[in-house]
């Protein structure tokens, strides 16, 4: 029996801003009904964005949310979201931030 192989699977990164790897919590509070906030894990961040992993399924895409950051807080909005068996990704724009 041949196994059949597939081709990598090869998708263009359309970021336009370098990203940096980050570690810490960021605490997360949606702007309607579900107003308890919630704590993330930072797994990276850009000038307008940031990417976490949790466990919350109620973000979805077009989301607006309040964030805290080790130094920074703001207003982001849920670009996109990754769900696996394990665990849910979710990449957000920041629209507000000042220092905290």
């Amino acid at each position: 029996m041949n196994a059949v192989r597939s081709a990598p699977v090869n998708w263009e990164d359309r970021r336009s801003e370098a990203r940096l790897k980050a570690n810490g919590t960021v605490t997360l509070r949606l702007n309607e009904e579900y107003q308890v906030p919630f704590d993330a894990r930072l797994m990276d961040i850009s000038a307008s964005g940031f990417r976490v992993r949790h466990a919350n399924t109620e973000l979805h895409s077009g989301q607006e949310c309040d964030f805290t950051l080790p130094g920074t807080r703001g207003k982001a909005k849920v670009v996109w979201n990754r769900t696996t068996p394990d665990f849910i990704e979710t990449g957000f724009f920041i629209l507000i931030h000042d220092t905290a």
